[in-house]
């Protein structure tokens, strides 16, 4: 069995920043925190997927988790996708930034989920090792605006989320944002992408 099958994290921390975003869940075991500019320290949360499809020549997996269905571009840090199979389970686990920020989207755009490598410019402190830097594009409904705690609500292809924002200029655009509208939200994610054990 590979050692991408027997990777173990390290650290991870109990409790979510904001309660749970995109289906990911509290860590079972505690760790280390991260630190994320303009919003401070964080704790890291994870999300378990399923496996439907492996594209290798483009490093994107078809995932699902909890009903929702997604494209995931696996990091060169994942590994060969030769050691994964259909069915296998991924865990993700994962830092957010805060947003930086929003659009309407173009009519006739669906929910979906962009994301581009990228190198860390400083919105994330104390990034353990195999993690990677991702520039997140989400279309997704906007479900509400906390403006009191700079907390946005969504539902996208990975399910409902919440995301930080700190930028006035953005809140300030998010209050003129309908709920059930379509938008564009743009934020930094760090991620560590593990195979979980066979069973």
């Amino acid at each position: 069995m590979s050692a991408l099958r027997n990777a173990v994290l390290a650290s991870l921390v109990a409790i979510p920043l904001f309660g749970g975003v995109h289906g990911y869940t509290t860590p079972a075991f505690a760790a280390q925190g991260m630190n994320v500019r303009g919003v401070g320290a964080v704790d890291i949360q994870n999300m378990n997927v399923r496996i439907l499809a492996i594209d290798i020549p483009s490093r994107t997996v078809r995932v699902e988790s909890k009903g929702h269905q997604w494209d995931l571009t696996l990091p060169q840090e994942f590994g060969p996708l030769t050691n994964i199979r259909v069915r296998d389970r991924l865990q993700i686990n994962r830092v957010q930034g805060a947003l930086v920020s929003v659009a309407p989207a173009k009519r006739g755009a669906k929910p979906s989920v962009v994301s581009t490598t990228s190198s860390d410019t400083g919105t994330f402190d104390n990034l353990p090792a195999r993690w990677v830097v991702r520039k997140m594009t989400v279309t997704a409904r906007f479900d509400g605006l906390d403006a009191a705690n700079g907390v946005v609500s969504f539902s996208g292809p990975q399910g409902p989320g919440t995301i930080k924002v700190v930028d006035p200029e953005v809140l300030a655009a998010l209050k003129k944002v309908k709920k059930g509208s379509l938008i564009v939200l743009n934020y930094a994610e760090a991620n560590e992408f593990v195979l979980t054990d066979r069973r």
